[in-house]
């Protein structure tokens, strides 16, 4: 049953904050979590598109992290279905994928994402994405016409390859002028 957004419930268990987990891979999804947690977040957790929008109908999150490739139906089509079909236009969004490709990331933006953050990433780098989404440094308000990219590339560094944060880069729509990332 959907419900108004006037009547969701903004508050489980007297938590603040709540986010919504979508991920089909269980590691990945209960290392989100834990990771969400320690950030005082209400975790709610889907693997798939339908579990996700019962979520969204049932409660108002504050934060919504969607893997691009869901089993059933995709994270872009759940992107999309949250900023028109239930009317979550606020509701910040980071997309997951392990493809990073531009055309990837500007699908994300369309879908109406906020964030995009490339597998396989570090609970430091999931945390950073956040605190920038949800904190934007010198606003009070969150970007909401800009698609925030966190992209990770192996290093070398001690006894081999992991992942670094390398680079935040905010692609604008508003001015039509793009400035070049690099």
């Amino acid at each position: 049953m959907f419900l108004p957004m006037s009547s969701r419930t903004k508050r489980i268990h007297g938590v603040k904050r709540i986010a919504l987990v979508v991920e089909d891979d269980p590691h990945l999804q209960r290392a989100m979590s834990r990771q969400l947690e320690r950030m005082s977040f209400h975790v709610l957790a889907a693997n798939h598109y339908d579990a996700a929008v019962r979520h969204l109908q049932a409660c108002e999150p504050h934060l919504a992290c969607v893997d691009v490739g869901l089993p059933n139906k995709s994270g872009y089509e759940l992107c999309e279905h949250v900023r028109g079909s239930l009317g979550l236009p606020g509701l910040p969004i980071v997309m997951m994928s392990e493809y990073g490709s531009p055309g990837e990331m500007a699908y994300a933006e369309d879908a109406g994402g906020n964030a995009f953050l490339r597998k396989p990433f570090s609970m430091r780098e999931l945390t950073d994405c956040i605190e920038s989404l949800l904190n934007p440094s010198g606003s009070s308000a969150p970007p909401w016409h800009e698609l925030q990219i966190f992209a990770s590339k192996p290093t070398f560094a001690g006894r081999g390859a992991r992942d670094v944060l390398i680079a935040q880069v905010i692609e604008r729509r508003d001015p039509p002028t793009a400035t070049p990332l690099f």
